[in-house]
């Protein structure tokens, strides 16, 4: 059952010198840039990030990159491919992400604030200490490892837990209309009236039936 909070470590950034997009590629190392305004999709595949601010940059693939204590603000990512990627204490703010994959990836000290996601993928992603607040999803699929994790007046239209396995997660700031997975719900925390939305799909889960 739920029991601690997220760990968000605070951090704030030194005076950054102005990035541009030719500093951004493939394996590169960055730091101590602030990138804006971008509106050619960056690739930054495999590439560590480390102290850095992106505001108004449109992204695109991130597979295996490394972001240690960023910034990401008002982010376009019609299609975010983030596969494998490692974000280690990373602010993700006002921004609007179409597909957003994290398959296999690694989430510690996260926080997602004011964004909109069409799809989050979790799947095979190993997350810990990540707050969601005041986000939209139309699916979230959490199966991969997630610990620590908690949502404020946020909502989405499927909740994914198939083959998830959750620890510590707290979902009574999540509305949702849909959940499939019921069975891998162990280690979550929801509210009575979360309960009570669920408690006819609870009970055809365990073939009780309910007398009308």
């Amino acid at each position: 059952m739920y029991h601690l909070n997220p760990k968000i470590r605070p951090f704030t950034l030194p005076a950054l010198a102005a990035g541009f997009a030719g500093d951004l590629g493939g394996g590169e190392y960055v730091g101590l840039l602030h990138f804006q305004g971008i509106d050619t999709p960056v690739h930054a595949d495999d590439a560590r990030l480390e102290e850095c601010r992106f505001t108004g940059v449109a992204l695109e693939t991130l597979r295996n990159a490394r972001l240690l204590q960023c910034e990401l603000q008002q982010i376009g990512a019609p299609s975010l491919n983030a596969a494998g990627a490692f974000l280690n204490d990373v602010r993700v703010t006002h921004s609007r992400i179409g597909s957003g994959d994290f398959a296999e990836a690694e989430l510690d000290g996260v926080v997602f604030e004011n964004c909109k996601f069409g799809w989050l993928n979790l799947r095979r992603a190993k997350v810990r200490d990540v707050v969601f607040r005041n986000c939209q999803f139309e699916e979230i699929d959490f199966g991969g490892q997630i610990q620590r994790v908690s949502f404020t007046d946020s909502r989405t239209s499927v909740l994914n837990c198939v083959g998830a396995q959750l620890r510590d997660v707290d979902l009574q700031g999540l509305d949702f209309a849909q959940i499939e997975g019921l069975e891998a719900m162990r280690g979550t925390q929801i509210s009575t009236l979360q309960l009570s939305l669920l408690a006819e799909e609870m009970a055809g889960h365990l073939g009780i039936k309910i007398a009308t």
